[in-house]
């Protein structure tokens, strides 16, 4: 199997293409998933100290919430665009190091315009981090493989929230909120040279290798027909819909567990993971029969639109039932179904996004359907603020923003199952030397 010289260092060995350093570059992904994320459960963890010594109101706590998506966007998009020119290794170790440096405002902040700063900073450099996390992952296992990995990846954020999130709670109550911002920055100083040390691309990187197209067949994709085609589409709703209740999760979960449900600030912290104990469970089993069913002949088509859609339905259909339940027990059980099963759309969606071009233009593909998705998550903490602010009770404010997103989540599982084909949709275009890179 020929390996991707393009990413190695200049006179550096070439990474081997064995399964084992597959799987441990998997790994190393995983951790950077898991402090990603650990920096998104950070806000809802310091929301009632933070907001009690800076006098903010739950709309400006849930406007706070969604500074980490005013740049994640535009940034996701550029910097995965220039990721098809630029080592993603590089890309990556920047990203991580500005994970770092951008806790610094925050930890220091007197003013709610820091915190700003800070939120503003991290989100920017996060929003690369994924479609530039896929690209890596996917280029070191082939389509009918990428399932199990892609599920992994995505567990990082459960592994976040369910064995960190306690000690990071722990941390907050005995040291402060600001001690919280400080942890996650040395966490991801520490990913950071932990990549520099073992970041590398594999053998289904690069056109000219591992993925080498057939004869008459061009490398790329004009972008009218990779982006405006019916499985983008679908998939792109059906992301935006989970994003927009992974938003919801991150920032008010806790707060949801404190003043709905009424469990202490420590408990809250320990609750936190849960609706994402389920969403381990669920991934994994989805990656590994997607996997099976592909390598077994079944098209994605039905292996991943057809299932995607499936599970994305019942998630929404199980949390829209939430608002009927008002003991904190039952409540807690479905959250754990209804958000545990929506996350399995990113085992669907994001290998089935990757289906529709060549291994040049993957980081453009995914940067733009990441980018684009989030945008969810600039609107939903702070309509979700919006609502507590006029509820009559907290428990009535966060059961409304629940029964919302799962009517979202309901209908865009729909229309991923109708519109997500992509055999139809993957492209052998005319060889063009016009089409953009």
């Amino acid at each position: 199997m020929a390996v991707n010289e393009s990413l190695a260092p200049p006179g550096a060995a070439l990474p081997p293409s064995s399964p084992r350093y597959a799987w441990g570059i998997t790994a190393v992904l995983v951790l950077s998933s898991v402090v990603v994320f650990l920096d998104k459960a950070l806000l809802g963890l310091v929301a009632k100290p933070m907001s009690a010594e800076l006098g903010m109101s739950a709309a400006g706590f849930g406007s706070l919430g969604s500074a980490s998506y005013v740049l994640f966007g535009v940034t996701c998009v550029a910097v995965s665009f220039a990721a098809q020119r630029v080592s993603p290794r590089w890309v990556l170790l920047v990203c991580g190091l500005l994970w770092a440096v951008g806790q610094v405002p925050a930890v220091v902040a007197a003013t709610g315009g820091m915190l700003y700063a800070s939120r503003i900073l991290v989100g920017a450099a996060e929003g690369p981090a994924n479609p530039l996390s896929m690209t890596v992952l996917y280029s070191w296992f082939p389509n009918e493989r990428r399932g199990l990995p892609q599920a992994l990846y995505t567990a990082g954020a459960a592994v976040a929230k369910i064995a960190l999130a306690p000690l990071l709670t722990l941390i907050i109550i005995a040291y402060g909120w600001r001690a919280g911002f400080l942890t996650v920055g040395a966490l991801a100083l520490g990913w950071s040279l932990l990549w520099l040390a073992t970041g590398r691309q594999g053998p289904y990187g690069s056109p000219a290798r591992g993925d080498r197209p057939r004869p008459g067949h061009p490398a790329r994709v004009p972008w009218h027909r990779a982006l405006l085609n019916r499985t983008f589409i679908g998939c792109f709703l059906a992301y935006f819909a989970q994003n927009a209740l992974a938003a919801i999760i991150f920032t008010w979960l806790p707060s949801y567990f404190e003043n709905a449900l009424g469990f202490s600030p420590e408990a809250a912290g320990s609750l936190f993971g849960l609706p994402s104990a389920l969403g381990i469970v669920a991934l994994v089993a989805s990656g590994a029969v997607t996997d099976r069913l592909l390598r077994a002949g079944v098209t994605s088509r039905r292996a991943r639109g057809l299932l995607g859609g499936a599970c994305l339905t019942g998630a929404g259909i199980l949390l829209t039932c939430l608002p009927l339940i008002h003991t904190p027990l039952p409540a807690i059980a479905l959250l754990m179904l209804g958000y545990g099963i929506s996350v399995t759309v990113n085992t669907f969606a994001n290998p089935a996004v990757a289906e529709l071009v060549p291994p040049a233009q993957r980081a453009g593909i995914l940067g733009v359907f990441s980018g684009l998705s989030v945008t969810a998550g600039i609107a939903s903490p702070i309509i979700t603020g919006r609502l507590l602010d006029r509820a009559a009770t907290p428990e009535a404010g966060y059961t409304t923003a629940f029964l919302l997103s799962g009517i979202l989540l309901a209908v865009a599982g729909v229309l991923f199952a109708l519109l997500v084909h992509p055999e139809r949709d993957r492209h052998n275009p005319i060889r063009s030397d016009n089409v953009p890179a």
